[in-house]
């Protein structure tokens, strides 16, 4: 894969450990961390520089499966981060677009979200087709975690003729085992009482294993492929 020169002029986030998070891990060419805007809908457009890509993975719980299913009704306002995104790329019009969510975002009861989506993109110049899609899961591209998500592409003009969107999978070796830290904090371990509420609750006799596993509990069992299921802070891996 080609080297690409890119700047990044700032992200936005609200929330002040998720920046402290982000800060720690990305960081510009003089080790400085990168210019955070803050909370989206309080960004006004003229106030940014011209960019060449918006990347937006906005919030994926009002269209989960495992959330609400609000879409734009989420009582807490993250079914419209969509619309604020739309709203600052109307005025910048940035050379491409880059999105990422669930994939239930495309079809059922939030179709007519998706379908505002692909005519305000045709509206503001993006082709009369404007939205490349793939469901990728990142166990496909060297991350031991089953996490499916959905992909969207447009570009100012429209899509090259034949454009994919896919990318050739990466078979990879790691598991999930050799991204664990075996000397955490205590308080990161789940308690013995915890342990057997788990034991109870989900029907699993032990969670010795021979190697460091996942517990999947929307299936209530131990995962034994090394892979992991969709991370949350309520994650189970069990353990030798």
């Amino acid at each position: 894969m080609p080297e690409i020169e890119y700047e990044v002029i700032g992200y936005s986030e609200f929330d002040k450990f998720a920046s402290k998070l982000f800060d720690a891990n990305h960081r510009d060419t003089n080790g400085e961390p990168f210019k955070n805007w803050g909370d989206i809908t309080q960004i006004n457009p003229d106030d940014l520089p011209d960019f060449d890509m918006f990347m937006g993975g906005f919030p994926c719980q009002p269209f989960s499966s495992a959330g609400m299913q609000m879409g734009t009704e989420d009582p807490y306002g993250r079914g419209a981060m969509l619309g604020h995104i739309i709203r600052i790329c109307k005025v910048k019009k940035p050379k491409y677009l880059f999105l990422e969510n669930v994939k239930g975002f495309t079809h059922g009861k939030f179709q007519p979200i998706h379908d505002q989506l692909i005519k305000d993109l045709k509206e503001m110049g993006y082709g009369e087709d404007p939205l490349a899609k793939a469901v990728l899961n990142s166990k496909d591209y060297g991350i031991p975690q089953n996490r499916e998500r959905l992909w969207m592409f447009a570009r100012l003009g429209g899509l090259p003729e034949n454009f994919v969107l896919t990318p050739e999978k990466i078979e990879s070796e790691a598991r999930i085992g050799d991204f664990l830290d075996y000397q955490p904090a205590e308080n990161l371990y789940l308690s013995k009482a915890q342990i057997e509420h788990l034991k109870e609750k989900h029907n699993i006799p032990s969670f010795v294993v021979e190697e460091p596993l996942c517990f999947d509990v929307y299936n209530k069992k131990i995962k034994t492929d090394g892979y992991c299921i969709t991370i949350t802070q309520q994650s189970t891996i069990a353990f030798v």
